[in-house]
């Protein structure tokens, strides 16, 4: 018998258990009373930020890969086939999920941002944001009232729970 067991399937709950914790800013009780603390103006700024993380995002893919990725359904065409296991694998080895910098979180939550623009852009939704340091806590509000989590979709895709076209098949089924 082999010395190991066989990894069970890594699921994007369990990467974002690890990977992504809410913090709670000191001084604040809890994360609601740090969310309803927010002003008019950072509520205003909040989807200009996190389109401005977006734009991070694509301009690290035309570093990485010399894509230059548009803001479209073929966007998601394109991201659909960069995130894998293999990608997550790349970015998660050597790195600590509790250092506030790790490469996982701060690539998925451009990525997230990513798909998230793509969706608001296209006209499928506005951005319902939340304050840093929890930005990936972001949804989009579809047409329909509800909410689309683009961070959980980069991170499914990157788990071993979504294969295939699965970001192009959310945004297709929402039109």
């Amino acid at each position: 018998m082999w010395p190991f067991r066989r990894a069970t399937k890594l699921t994007a709950d369990a990467l974002f258990a690890k990977w992504f914790r809410t913090q709670v800013p000191e001084g604040h009780a809890s994360l609601e009373a740090y969310e309803a603390a927010i002003g008019e103006d950072e509520r205003a700024r909040l989807p200009k930020t996190l389109a401005k993380l977006a734009m991070d995002g694509v301009e690290r893919i035309h570093q990485v890969r010399k894509h230059d990725l548009d803001p479209d359904r073929e966007g998601l065409v394109f991201l659909d086939g960069l995130l894998d296991a293999e990608m997550r694998w790349k970015l998660t080895e050597g790195q600590d999920p509790a250092h506030p910098r790790n490469l996982f979180r701060l690539v998925s939550t451009e990525f997230g941002c990513i798909v998230g623009e793509i969706w608001v852009r296209g006209g499928q939704g506005e951005w319902v944001p939340q304050r840093a340091p929890n930005l990936w806590r972001s949804r989009v509000r579809r047409a329909d009232g509800t909410l689309y989590d683009p961070f959980l979709a980069v991170v499914r895709k990157m788990s071993e729970e979504r294969a295939g076209d699965a970001l192009v098949r959310d945004y297709d089924a929402a039109r």
